[in-house]
Order: structure tokens, then sequence, then C-alpha cells
């Protein structure tokens, strides 16, 4: 599926932080900012802005937000797999989220320009927001 796609450059730098299995969520985290929180019977991981990151945890900071600007339906293909596929031959890994509207993939920053460039190359286009 050769699908193209509105993408929008979050402003903020993100951290995905790996919690203790069973420890509480962090109450900065109910303050209204973007974060996305996933426990599973393995591991329990939290993604957030920079500013919010617990401190003493497994962490790795500097990651870079690229949001599908669209709402989309849980049933459509492909969607991840046309940001997936350009930024896999350009040799960027990715770190992937979705919610019940969009998705989110994020890259490390120092590699930012080149995912940009390896998604506008396979015909995405980039949108400005005011946050």
């Amino acid at each position: 599926m050769n699908r193209k796609l509105k993408l929008h450059l979050l402003n903020e730098t993100f951290t995905i932080n790996k919690l203790p299995q069973f420890a509480e969520i962090p109450a900065i985290l109910a303050k209204g900012e973007m974060c996305f929180v996933a426990r599973t019977e393995e591991e329990f991981c939290i993604v957030c802005p920079d500013f919010m990151s617990p401190n003493n945890i497994q962490q790795e900071l500097g990651w870079r937000c690229l949001k599908v600007d669209a709402e989309m339906q849980l049933q459509e293909v492909g969607v991840l797999s046309s940001i997936a596929q350009p930024l896999a031959e350009a040799n960027i890994p990715i770190f992937a989220v979705s919610t019940f509207n969009t998705d989110y993939v994020f890259v490390k920053e120092e590699q930012l320009v080149n995912a940009v460039q390896a998604l506008q190359k396979a015909g995405h286009e980039f949108v400005h927001k005011d946050q």
C-alpha cells in the first residue's frame, strides 16, 4: 500500500520510561500534557514530555513525535506501515503508539532531519499547526 499521509511534528521532546511493573502512575501525568501509559504482565511503560519524566528509572530521552494528522477508523490498513517502511529503509528506528483516533511515531531527535526527508521522499506531507 502506497498511502500518503499528512504528518504533524510536535514541538515537545519525549522520554520513553520503563517503571517497575507494579509502580503507581506518577501524579504529574494527570496534569493534562500528552502522555501514553501501558502496563502489561511484563512491564510498565510511560511515554511523556521530557520535563514530566520520573527520576531514577530506566529511560530513553530525546524522542520527537510525528502525529498522523487525521482521525482514522480502527479498521484502516497500512497507516503505520506507510510510515515505518520508509524509515526502516533509511535505517531509522521508531517507537509507535496508536490511540483510538490516530497514530504517533517517535524517532530519536538526532535522526529527525533524516526521518523527515525519508518521509517526504515517500510522499508524506508535513503540516504546521499552532499548539
